[in-house]
């Protein structure tokens, strides 16, 4: 029987910051104690926080499962995305065509069944962005892919990917939503808003029929007007409606605007993701503009060739860590942005970055804090929130950035 204990005097809990040892055995957290007499990693005054869970990931460092839709995509985002923090992730697809769609499902299906513990991030689910989105909202989503909602399709997506889809991306003004959104529920499946021109009333009614979330808030969606709330008053409005933003470079949203969403959602409803993409790991030939980064991106000869709006071209090797890290914010970049404008700094950073996220996956039994239990999900972060250690399922993982 293997038990471990890590100590610190600044342990992140749900009621707050607490000195102690966190006991660890068999891979969960068995006890959060003030003495330990067996052998203990004495980490000091470095924080202990739960690992962040990231339900909104289409890819990341050296894998991209919505633009590859392989078991070897997945395998190198956990392997990298502990890196960023992240211990747990929704494999979050695309609306992509129809057969590559259905591979993907069953890609990532028997990937959850088989992936062994410990071996990076843990892949808890899947999140299906599409294919039941508006197209006037497409963002970098296929047009010639969308379909309308239908609970038979979506049965046959979830069968082949094995009943592990733990959250939808929908438009609930299209036809057949609502009907979906009541059958989503009955399943205990989140169902999200997002990619749609939704009135506030039609918003009203896919929140009575069982929608809790909405996807990147503001982002692809119907604005605030003053006779027309839309989407976006709508989630300013209901107060139980989890609303989730992305990476915090200030592009996507403005940092004042996080702030208000914030000062509106709080800890409770508020949830971080990091929507990245994972560029290198692209299919060769592909290419595509980014409208935000004004960038364009193509994959040739195995590499990644980024040209800016001024015509200068850079190049990406997947093996160059130190500057494919380094294409996309990280979660905990994103949380470095943010924390010392939450109300609680990492207490609440933990609430909308683990918990908040691990309860719309539905496993938040098991996942998004650090309490007897739960899986010993573990980021050890020094004053300046560097990552110093991970561990995930009680197992250390070996991080570039100590290489």
């Amino acid at each position: 029987m293997t038990i471990k204990a890590l100590r610190s005097t600044r342990i992140v809990t749900p009621d707050g910051l607490r000195s102690g040892v966190v006991v660890v055995e068999k891979g969960k957290i068995v006890a959060i104690t003030e003495e330990h007499h067996g052998e203990v990693m004495d980490y000091g005054e470095r924080y202990l926080m739960p690992g962040f869970v990231d339900i909104h990931v289409h890819g990341w460092g050296r894998g991209s499962f919505a633009w590859k839709g392989t078991r070897e995509s997945l395998e190198a985002m956990s392997r990298d995305l502990v890196n960023a923090g992240v211990t747990a992730y929704l494999a979050t697809s695309a609306t992509m065509p129809q057969d590559f769609l259905e591979r993907s499902l069953q890609a990532a299906a028997e990937y959850i069944n088989t992936a062994p513990p410990g071996d990076g991030a843990e892949a808890v689910g899947i999140h299906m962005e599409g294919p039941y989105i508006n197209k006037k909202y497409l963002g970098m989503q296929r047009e010639d892919s969308l379909q309308p909602p239908s609970v038979e399709g979506f049965k046959h997506y979830s069968a082949l990917a094995g009943g592990h889809i733990r959250l939808m991306t929908l438009a609930p003004e299209l036809d057949g939503a609502l009907t979906l959104i009541r059958y989503l529920r009955s399943l205990g499946i989140t169902a999200s808003a997002g990619h749609t021109d939704a009135t506030f009333d039609q918003m009203t009614a896919a929140i009575d029929a069982g929608l809790t979330h909405v996807t990147h808030a503001f982002s692809a969606m119907r604005g605030l007007h003053h006779r027309e709330p839309g989407v976006v008053g709508a989630v300013m409005y209901y107060r139980d409606l989890y609303a989730e933003v992305a990476k915090q470079t200030g592009i996507t949203l403005r940092p004042e605007v996080f702030d208000i969403l914030y000062r509106i959602k709080g800890d409770r409803r508020l949830v971080m993701m990091s929507d990245c993409l994972g560029y290198v790991d692209f299919p060769e030939g592909y290419k595509f503009h980014h409208y935000l980064r004004e960038e364009t991106f193509e994959i040739s000869r195995g590499k990644l060739q980024i040209t800016g709006k001024d015509g200068d071209t850079r190049c990406i090797a997947p093996n160059d860590w130190h500057d494919v890290c380094q294409l996309e914010m990280s979660f905990l970049d994103s949380i470095k942005a943010v924390v010392n404008r939450l109300e609680n700094g990492l207490v609440s950073a933990a609430q909308i970055a683990c918990l908040n996220p691990a309860k719309l996956a539905g496993v938040a039994s098991r996942k998004g804090s650090l309490e007897p239990g739960k899986d010993a999900d573990i980021l050890v972060l020094d004053e300046a929130l560097t990552l110093n250690a991970v561990w995930c399922r009680g197992v250390e993982q070996p991080l570039e950035t100590a290489k």
